[in-house]
């Protein structure tokens, strides 16, 4: 992999593949002769598209975090985009791959082989196109190069929602049946990360159909829905290539997938982006997510099950749950919350004492991606490998298709919730168990039917195993609860002008004040917070309920944020591109 990397490096340096360079490159050109005669030539494109891949490690501009980040979705929910300010609808992606596609038929030798990268690029084409779907529903179909002569394809109208989610699907269709099987150690775009992906289009389409009235497509959400859980099931019958990962056990496996130097020989992955000190790969992960801008919120902390008596049950069973200090959060809670969240007592590779949370950010530090190497938490220093797609995923897509289509058996919660519940040592999900929880319901006020309780707690489920991942802010616009986003809140405090514990030692080690003048002497030389300056101005925190209550930030609370139903779904389509091309309609509900 890594002297691939290096020929790629060449490639891009010839053929200089930016969005600039391909808006004015001609059919004529140079590179076109040089690079599209062979499967060879095809490969080194293909591969470049995988360098590009962007893992996630963080949940921002959602309910599962307390953010200080700027966020477009968090700018939108304040009001501060408008058609005059948004960016966007950019082509560029879309004209690169359609360039491949126009010129690889020009390659010859093993037409299998051909197919196979001809197939990739063409679900990289769904996979791109679908990202603009989701920011604007309609949107005009290309599926090649425009020249400055196709003047009625470039000045066309949007195609319908419809017709652009048929040909994605054609699309993606098209790379399952072509794209070699072959994992090469699941650093390669492969027919089972094909499956993968077409699963995860089509779950959201289809869930956002359901759930979207406004759009009246309800009708036509299960045929997604159901090719979604046929293409999680042609990876889930692979049990020779694919399991999932449990070394280290139930207090470790589950935070080791997102702190491994190496997952080559992980079976939980089906992709994952491949970064190498020696050659200088490396990423951030370790400091963004680690209180930098940002902790996460008691929303999600509250998600994970209690285990109680052989059984799980919702954090909100438990006796006043809603005031419980940050250290008694951590009792008898399913294990991924201590390697999700930073639990008391935790030492940061490469310091020398329990860390302390940062309170300005609500108080809950993230550990999920923070490397256990103390050399990698520097910036510009982390080379962990990160998933792009695992296992994991594929198990919650199956599990909530078929509760959406109402098909959800205990035979199918035993083979995809069970397993991940069991690599943590959590109890089995059971069907006839399962009864409604008041904090789901009202989260999600319109999930009904009779498989409701089964949906809500698989969305539970999901929440908690894909934490961090990048999942939730798709997750609320696909279930239409943007209300969730509204107003985030950190960890509960008792009381202000008092200090507390958050290692575990049983010493009080920080604490929160009105202002300086509030903090007792013997108090001076613990973490001191403030809610107000010496000068009587409010800090970056407030609390709640005024002198206790959850943290928040002072910013959600004198600029307020308020989901527009069902207008912030959608993003608006920039100004300028409507005066280019008057035909362009505005986004619907803009």
């Amino acid at each position: 992999m890594k002297r691939i990397l290096y020929i790629v490096v060449v490639f891009i340096s010839l053929c200089g593949c930016n969005d600039s360079f391909l808006d004015r490159l001609p059919e004529t050109s140079l590179v076109t002769e040089k690079f599209f005669n062979s499967p060879s030539d095809l490969a080194l494109f293909v591969n470049k598209l995988y360098l590009s891949e962007s893992p996630q490690y963080w949940d921002i501009g959602t309910d599962n975090v307390v953010a200080s980040e700027k966020d477009e979705m968090l700018d939108l929910i304040r009001g501060n985009i408008t058609p005059a300010t948004v960016g966007g609808w950019n082509w560029g992606q879309v004209r690169e791959l359609n360039y491949f596609l126009d010129n690889a038929g020009r390659a010859e030798g093993d037409q299998a082989l051909i197919d196979h990268y001809i197939g990739i690029v063409r679900m990289l084409r769904g996979k791109e196109y679908y990202e603009l779907v989701k920011r604007y529903s309609d949107v005009p179909w290309y599926d090649h190069v425009l020249s400055d002569t196709d003047i009625d394809e470039l000045y066309k109208p949007q195609d319908s929602r419809l017709f652009v989610m048929d040909k994605i699907m054609e699309d993606l269709r098209f790379g399952c049946k072509h794209i070699l099987p072959d994992l090469k150690g699941r650093v390669t775009y492969t027919q089972w990360y094909a499956y993968g992906l077409l699963a995860r289009i089509a779950l959201h389409e289809g869930t956002f159909r359901k759930y979207h009235t406004e759009l009246g497509l309800e009708s036509t959400a299960d045929k997604f829905l159901e090719e979604a859980v046929s293409a999680c099931e042609k990876i889930m019958e692979n049990t020779a290539e694919f399991d999932i990962y449990t070394d280290g056990g139930v207090n470790e496996a589950y935070r080791n997938l997102f702190a491994s130097n190496n997952l080559s020989k992980c079976k939980e992955m089906i992709l994952y982006k491949d970064f190498d000190n020696e050659a200088l790969i490396r990423h951030d992960a370790s400091m963004h997510v680690f209180a930098y801008t940002t902790n996460l919120s008691r929303s999600l902390m509250e998600s994970y099950l209690v285990k109680k008596d052989e059984k799980a049950v919702p954090f909100s069973s438990v006796e006043n749950y809603q005031t419980k200090t940050f250290i008694e959060t951590f009792a008898d809670r399913d294990p991924r919350y201590a390697q999700t969240f930073m639990y008391p007592g935790y030492i940061r590779p490469g310091d020398a004492k329990p860390f302390v949370p940062n309170m300005n950010l609500g108080g809950y530090p993230q550990i999920k991606f923070v490397s256990k190497d103390a050399s990698q938490n520097q910036w510009g220093c982390s080379y962990t490998d990160l998933p792009l797609m695992r296992l994991g995923e594929i198990l919650l897509i199956y599990a909530e298709a078929k509760a959406e289509l109402g098909t959800l058996t205990q035979p199918d919660l035993d083979k995809s919730i069970n397993k991940l519940r069991k690599r943590v040592g959590m109890p089995d999900m059971v069907l006839s168990d399962l009864v409604a929880d008041p904090v789901l319901e009202q989260q999600y006020p319109n999930v009904t039917g009779g498989m409701r309780n089964a949906i809500l707690e698989i969305r539970r489920e999901r929440r908690v195993e894909l934490a961090c991942e990048g999942f939730r802010q798709d997750d609320l616009m696909r279930w239409k609860v943007g209300k969730l986003l509204e107003l985030p809140q950190g960890a509960y405090i008792a009381k202000i002008n008092d200090v507390f514990d958050v290692t575990g030692d049983g010493v009080t080690d920080v604490g929160i004040f009105l202002n300086s003048k509030a903090v007792k002497p013997i108090y001076k030389k613990k973490i001191c917070y403030y809610l107000e300056e010496e000068n009587g101005e409010k800090t970056s925190i407030s609390l709640s309920e005024g002198d206790h209550g959850y943290i928040i930030l002072t910013n959600d609370v004198e600029n307020p944020k308020k989901f527009e139903e069902p207008k912030y779904y959608y993003f608006p389509i920039p100004q300028g591109e409507r005066i280019t091309n008057p035909n362009l309609k505005e986004t619907n509900f803009w």
